[in-house]
């Protein structure tokens, strides 16, 4: 008895590693029809809020689900991966770039579509402060129209544009004798 119950155990354990090892390799299988089906990567809310942005922000780059550390960087002398630990499960619902890529601004949706904690939120309000950008917040049941985005975009590039000329007269001499 004990003897046919080790051989049955036996055959039990070859059985279920045949099958694993089975539908392990399925997918490597050119036969196997593959599961996915194409959905749409936006919900409602997020899909009205792009096409506004998009209309709103010509030769603007708009940008939609950004991973943070897509947009953030560590800088050197840090602890690079205690750093991007902190952000590497997180986005942003849309980032907005200047034509030439420079980040001017992430917004967040707030409302049905926020699928993030109060404590993650947190974490995007300081990283993107520490980037140099703003975090915006519309609620999701209140979006804004392409006047509303275009002040407070329009806002980000005034700043942005005098942060920019200030950087760059700090790097012309005082005593002008060296300039042509």
């Amino acid at each position: 008895m004990n003897l046919l119950a080790i051989v049955a155990l036996f055959l039990l354990c070859a059985a279920l590693a045949f099958s694993f090892s089975l539908r392990r390799s399925a997918w490597r299988d050119t036969h196997v029809a593959w599961p996915y089906y194409a959905r749409k990567p936006l919900a409602s809310p997020e899909h009205v809020l792009y096409q506004r942005l998009v209309a709103a922000l010509p030769g603007h780059i708009v940008m939609f689900h950004v991973p943070l550390g897509s947009v953030l960087g560590v800088k050197r002398g840090i602890d690079l991966d205690l750093w991007e630990k902190r952000i590497h499960h997180l986005h942003y619902d849309f980032v907005v770039c200047t034509p030439e890529a420079i980040v001017l601004a992430a917004i967040e949706l707030d409302g049905k579509t926020t699928h993030e904690n109060a404590h993650a939120g947190w974490i995007k309000e300081r990283a993107s402060a520490a980037a140099g950008f703003q975090l915006i917040r519309w609620p999701a049941r209140a979006l804004p129209d392409q006047v509303a985005i275009q002040q407070a975009v329009g806002e980000l590039e005034t700043q942005y544009a005098e942060g920019f000329s200030a950087r760059w007269w700090s790097t012309i001499p005082s005593d002008h004798s060296r300039l042509p």
